[in-house]
């Protein structure tokens, strides 16, 4: 205080402002931050700061940080202008709490004018601060509101109203206000409103009102009351929302449900819904049927306790997974209980998850016929090639990992051909079903077979050793070679059989196979009926087999094939006749190849056309080499069953007949008896043709098949030439002899040329000389020799 005053003074006006009820702080204005020098006690509590804790600082400490306030801006003013100032200022207490003051603030002067100080005498009033802001916070909302607000008198007249009036009902606020709430109402509706109005203002009660109300335009809208009592119960506050769009969601919501019912009661897929903890609460009439359940006894009850077989099967966690993940799943599986497959959709939504199944029970049945079918012989029912691989692959993966060893038998029937040659294939077939059941009997968990071609089986035989290998391999051509009875005809047929072995595993399925399948073809070269466990010099053989295959074409681009011929001698005058063009290949690494070792390849490729062609186009250039000779010989050229399929090989032989300029009638064509059989009427055909170029016809190898004297009949066949099997015996054999004249009999009255081949003693030609038969061949009259040692041999010195 200034000093003008005494002390006693001082002490005085001190007790007068310390016993206000007001906050009253005092700063010195003569000082450069204005400090606080006085604060009474009320304002310390008010602020929580003690006397101590604010004089001589600014009062700028109460607004803290809060210091962007319009009210601040005043005070500033007044104190650059030594005014005045009365305003409400956000002060904050000593704890942080934020309250409102209305200060008054003046300036106290000296006797010259001079502002000494400021008093600022501050009145709380937060309460009411806040409660207007929350007033006009409330009628900011009011206004706002997508809700209609409307305040009614007890005469039911409109006090207020929002501006969503206007939205809702056409009407604005100042079109409605002190006039009648019941413009709003229906005629047929006023009574009813105003009993409500009444019962509000009667017993103050919130209540709501829903219906139909007048638009400005004449329109109704629909539109849900609430009502409440204002203050004193002298108005009613009215809130009403217009839910005419919810009602007609909801509305379409349920023709929608409705939809969806009918859809779901006529569906062909069965369909049920559960909820978040699985409680059944919907299935169709299609789910029941499928279930066999009834929608009143699995309504509301949970799923797994109604189907606790399906519990940790593929529908289990397919629903869990949907129900957690909150993502479309789906799965098919077998239900044991129901014995039937079913394909399961599951939808989850948020109050659950909906399951559309179907019965896919066919499906799965005629698919595991497609898989039998495309994994199995539908003839005899074992496995095919596919299948037999795969099931090869994965015992080698048991073998790779237990050292348990695996076998492959590659069985191959010998002479089935023949069979069906001679019977046709509806026999054959019934022979190769009888085959396969014979092997099903020798199979067993660790023995699987399989057929893989037309006549060829293996045996996958898991844990087992080469030497029972070769045993079980015995075992299995016994079982084969016992005589099958087919329509009152006996059949025995033998099998060779190769085996492959690996004790490691470490090998491609296929690779196995075909060691197996190499080890075969070198039982059949040993003799047939046999078996041969696969060896590296097997291999060799069967890695030069495939080099000479690729080898044959340059082989007669390069002219290594030469021709051998082996004569035929008359029986009356033992003179030349004729000889046999025998073929074998010069090779220039391997020497000269018989044609065991590569006639078979041949015949199996396009290849075989082109070296008959050259055979043909060979024999013809030799017999008329002859011929300028002064030699009459009869040329046999051997045609292999691919070119007898051919149907220009008539052409062929007619055109290098026309080249060499020798006749077709000294051109003998040998052919063998299963050649026929392939295809009989293009066999036929091409004979035919043959034989009205004058070409002769030699049907070779008689005796070894089974339909010789049909073939006698239907084909133009000139000569017989009779198999070494029936010649061979006769020396020591007087049956064998009787069946030999038997032959050449039947031959000799069809006027057919007999030749028999194989003589290899001289009994056996003098056996020869009493049975009619024209011409003998074999190593006891001469062996195959080139063209040259022919000629010196057997020409020199003969002329005809």
């Amino acid at each position: 205080m200034p000093n003008a005053l005494s002390n006693k003074q001082t002490e005085f006006f001190q007790a007068i402002l310390d016993s206000s009820n007001s906050p009253i702080l005092i700063t010195d204005a003569l000082s450069g931050d204005h400090p606080i020098i006085f604060v009474n006690h009320a304002f310390e509590q008010v602020t929580q700061y003690t006397a101590a804790e604010v004089i001589g600082k600014n009062c700028r400490l109460l607004q803290r940080n809060d210091r962007d306030q319009p009210s601040r801006h005043l005070l500033a003013d007044a104190i650059r202008n030594g005014t005045s100032c009365e305003c409400v200022i956000r002060n904050y207490r000593r704890n942080g709490e934020p309250f409102y003051n209305q200060l008054f603030m003046f300036p106290v002067k000296s006797e010259q004018g001079i502002v000494t100080n400021y008093v600022g005498i501050q009145y709380d009033v937060t309460t009411a601060h806040t409660t207007h802001a929350a007033l006009q916070e409330m009628r900011v909302a009011i206004e706002h509101s997508i809700d209609v607000y409307l305040k009614v008198g007890p005469d039911a007249i409109v006090i207020e109203a929002n501006k969503a009036l206007q939205d809702v009902f056409g009407w604005t606020p100042q079109e409605l206000i002190g006039k009648s709430v019941f413009h709003l109402v229906p005629a047929e509706r006023v009574s009813e409103v105003q009993q409500d109005l009444a019962e509000q203002f009667a017993d103050s009660q919130p209540r709501s009102l829903n219906g139909r109300y007048l638009r400005k335009d004449g329109g109704t809208t629909l539109v849900e009351w609430t009502f409440s009592s204002g203050a004193g119960n002298q108005s009613l506050i009215c809130l009403g929302r217009d839910v005419t769009e919810k009602y007609q969601i909801a509305e379409e919501a349920r023709r929608a449900n409705e939809r969806n019912a009918a859809v779901l009661m006529t569906i062909t897929e069965g369909c049920f819904s559960v909820d978040r903890n699985w409680i059944i609460t919907y299935i169709n009439p299609q789910g029941e049927k499928w279930l066999r359940r009834s929608s009143h006894d699995l309504i509301g009850k949970h799923l797994w306790l109604e189907f606790p077989e399906a519990v940790d099967s593929a529908f289990f966690y397919t629903y869990h997974q949907a129900m957690e993940t909150k993502a479309f799943a789906n799965c098919d599986s077998f239900y044991e209980p129901l014995g039937r497959w079913f394909e399961a959709r599951a939808y989850p939504y948020p109050e659950g998850l909906t399951v559309f199944f179907m019965d896919i029970t066919q499906r799965k049945t005629a698919e595991a016929i497609l898989i039998h079918s495309a994994s199995h012989d539908q003839m005899t029912g074992l496995m095919n090639r596919t299948a037999c691989l795969d099931t090869i692959d994965r015992r080698l993966e048991e073998t790779r990992h237990r050292s348990t060893p695996l076998a492959i038998l590659f069985i191959d029937l010998d002479r089935f051909k023949e069979v069906n040659d001679a019977f046709g294939h509806r026999v054959g077939d019934q022979v190769l079903t009888e085959i396969s059941r014979r092997l099903i009997a020798q199979s067993d968990a660790n023995k699987i077979p399989a057929r893989i071609s037309g006549d060829e089986f293996i045996f996958i035989v898991s844990n087992s050793e080469p030497d029972k290998a070769k045993a079980f391999s015995h075992q299995l051509i016994d079982a084969i070679a016992a005589p099958i009875d087919v329509e009152g005809i006996d059949i025995a047929l033998g099998a060779s059989v190769g085996v492959a072995f690996t004790a490691d595993g470490n090998i491609a399925a296929d690779e196995l196979v075909n060691q197996a399948d190499t080890a075969m073809y070198w039982a059949k070269e040993s003799g047939r009926h046999a078996v041969c466990l696969f060896s590296p010099d097997i291999d060799h053989w069967g890695a030069q087999r495939l080099k000479l295959r690729h080898e044959i074409r340059p082989a007669i681009e390069q002219r290594q094939f030469v021709l051998h011929y082996q004569p035929q001698f008359r029986v009356a005058d033992n003179a030349v006749a004729g000889a046999e063009a025998l073929v074998r290949w010069q090779h220039p690494k391997l020497g000269l190849l018989n044609p065991i070792a590569f006639l078979e390849i041949a015949e199996a490729s396009p290849v075989i056309n082109e070296l008959g062609a050259w055979i043909c186009d060979e024999a013809c250039r030799q017999l008329a080499s002859w011929n300028r000779l002064g030699h009459t010989l009869i040329m046999s050229i051997n045609v292999s069953a691919r070119q007898l399929g051919n149907p220009a090989l008539h052409e062929m032989f007619a055109a290098c007949a026309r080249k060499h300029g020798v006749d077709p009638k000294f051109i003998k064509i040998e052919i063998t008896e299963s050649m026929l059989s392939q295809d009989v009427s293009i066999a036929e055909a091409g004979l035919n043709k043959l034989k009205e170029y004058g070409f002769r016809i030699a049907l070779d190898d008689f005796g070894t098949g089974y339909s010789n004297f049909t073939y006698l009949h239907r084909f133009p066949v000139t000569a017989l030439k009779i198999d070494r099997s029936f010649v061979q015996p006769i020396a020591q054999d007087a049956k064998a002899l009787a069946m030999l004249n038997g032959i050449i009999s039947l031959a000799k009255a069809i006027n057919l040329t007999v030749i028999c081949e194989g003589v290899e003693t001289e009994n056996q030609r003098e056996a020869l000389l009493g049975t009619g038969c024209d011409l003998i061949q074999g190593y006891l009259t001469g062996r195959p020799l080139v063209a040259e040692e022919f000629t010196q041999l057997h020409l020199t010195n003969v002329r005809k």
